[in-house]
């Protein structure tokens, strides 16, 4: 079976069939330390994005749960429809000289509207970042859905996922309730609505770093944050709404941050 993605904490996607993928979860070896934990985790994750997914129904801007899903030596996965361009920084490293300015104003409005429905939903992502945003092409332009919420978090459900945003997506002061509150989400939309209109991460030009250099450079974009600094901003498409959401933190809500994208798009 095709892998299309191994790059989840907590799973392994496959293709399953035409238009629909598999999320599968990521098995450690028997007899290793830790085990009992990893599991735990596993299962709290899948469930909680079961729930989620449930919660959040069809919406142009959130991937489909089609159902459970059973594979032959597998514990059991997800059902979900299949993104047919991958994660969106994957296809930002690939195309980004191919991305126009429309397009991505029309994705950073996608993404704002997605976070702005699972907010009314109740349900705060927890780990937005461009590996967490998915293309799918349907004809003309590819549009966003946002993925993963393993790690997300309801209080009306009573299920909570056990992640924070990875740097650069997470804000550096925001601490214990804060932790809680949808204000987490709209710093991290900041940062994407970032990388979408630039093409590259904050502080670090080209494709996204990999490996030791992605630890080294979450080590050094969290000090910079930490020092109240971000990236230039002049010339760049939505700096107000970058700014509103990562500097000036003026955004109580992403039914804010999406009318404030609107009304520079002329909407």
């Amino acid at each position: 079976m095709e892998i299309l993605s191994k790059s989840g904490r907590t799973s392994i996607v496959y293709r399953y069939a035409n238009g629909l993928a598999a999320k599968m979860p990521r098995e450690m070896s028997a007899g290793l330390p830790g085990r009992k934990e990893w599991d735990a985790e596993i299962d709290n994750a899948f469930m909680v994005e079961q729930k989620l997914l449930q919660r959040l129904g069809v919406h142009p801007r959130i991937v489909v749960y089609k159902g459970s899903c059973s594979i032959k030596g597998m514990k059991k996965g997800l059902l979900l429809s299949e993104a047919n361009c991958g994660d969106l920084q994957s296809y930002i490293d690939k195309y980004n000289r191919e991305i126009d300015d429309a397009v991505r104003k029309q994705w950073s409005l996608q993404v704002a509207q997605a976070v702005e429905y699972i907010h009314e939903k109740g349900i705060i992502h927890s780990n937005l970042g461009t590996t967490n945003i998915l293309v799918h092409r349907a004809g003309g332009i590819p549009e966003l859905l946002l993925a993963d919420f393993g790690g997300a978090r309801c209080e009306a459900l009573d299920v909570f996922g056990e992640l924070l945003p990875d740097d650069p997506f997470s804000d550096p002061w925001l601490t214990g309730d804060g932790l809680k509150s949808p204000k987490l989400d709209l710093y991290s939309l900041g940062v994407v609505i970032y990388v979408i209109m630039t093409g590259h991460q904050p502080f670090h030009d080209g494709p996204a770093p990999q490996g030791e250099e992605r630890l080294d450079y979450m080590d050094r974009v969290r000090g910079l944050y930490e020092q109240g600094r971000f990236p230039d901003l002049v010339d760049v498409p939505f700096a107000g709404v970058i700014r509103g959401c990562c500097c000036e933190r003026r955004f109580d809500t992403a039914k804010e941050v999406v009318a404030a994208i609107e009304a520079e798009m002329g909407h």
